[in-house]
């Protein structure tokens, strides 16, 4: 009775230790950075606009962020948007003087 309870539990652990986790494919990040920039960029305003590289959260909190500012020179223009990823809406706010590295 005790080696079937054991080889039970070890099955049971075994099956669910292998659960496959389903990565997405390059295809479908690029696809989804074009989606949040595109989002970001519009709600930004900025109609010479340069998005910084995509900063994730914890998938826990649903939302992704960017920097986007203005290119034009001299200008200090920048707004942080927060994209939600579940309904695909995109929040700025002005976030003038802040920096952050651009898209590659």
């Amino acid at each position: 009775m005790t080696q079937r309870l054991i080889a039970l539990a070890l099955a049971t652990t075994a099956t669910l230790a292998s659960g496959v986790a389903h990565a997405s494919s390059p295809a479908a990040w690029a696809q989804f950075d074009k989606r949040v920039t595109r989002a970001c960029v519009a709600a930004s305003g900025i109609r010479n606009a340069l998005p910084s590289t995509i900063v994730g959260f914890d998938d826990r909190t649903g939302m992704v962020a960017m920097l986007v500012s203005d290119r034009t020179r001299g200008s200090t223009m920048s707004k942080l948007c927060l994209y939600n990823k579940r309904t695909q809406k995109a929040y700025v706010d002005d976030a003038e003087m802040w920096s952050a590295p651009p898209q590659r």
